[in-house]
């Protein structure tokens, strides 16, 4: 049987370098590696910024929804989108579009348009809106909000606003 010597630890120590990756040279790999990461998404965000996907000229804010085509909805008809997850309805009139928020603002219910009457009810306690959202009757105080409406080469957006 060997003796456990100072030399015996020695060869093990030397024959260690030939096994393998040291915890130093891990550290040292891993910290490079997660500065390279970091230095990529700087660089992606950069180039994201510098170079947009796409050229937008309208005054809607960061977040938009799109609708549809302008031509999609006729004149006196309504459509309803969720804009960050609240109902908005979106009216064609006849001097353009406007988006009202679909909740009351009585107690939160959805409202309905109604095309032949020209109107937002509300089916909890029978409120009712104007085309442009002002309380024309029922409980409600307030008047619906109001959101934006944009156009980018034919398309019907809309944001917060």
């Amino acid at each position: 049987m060997e003796s456990y010597s100072v030399e015996t630890q020695a060869k093990g120590v030397e024959g260690m370098g030939d096994v393998g990756t040291t915890r130093r040279s891990f550290v040292g790999k891993l910290l490079a590696g997660s500065l390279l990461t970091g230095f990529a998404a700087t660089i992606a965000a950069i180039v994201a910024y510098l170079f947009p996907a796409q050229e937008v000229s309208s005054a809607l804010g960061p977040q938009r929804v799109k609708v549809g085509r302008a031509d999609d909805i006729l004149p006196g008809e309504g459509r309803l989108v969720l804009v960050d997850e609240e109902p908005v309805w979106v009216i064609h009139l006849a001097r353009g579009f406007v988006a009202m928020s679909g909740w009351c603002t009585h107690k939160g219910c959805v409202v309905k348009w109604e095309d032949q009457a020209r109107l937002f009810r509300c089916p909890c306690h029978e409120g009712e809106f104007d085309e442009r959202g002002n309380v024309v009757a029922g409980l409600p105080l307030r008047p619906l909000t109001r959101f934006h409406v944009g156009f980018v080469k034919g398309d019907l957006y809309v944001s917060r606003g």
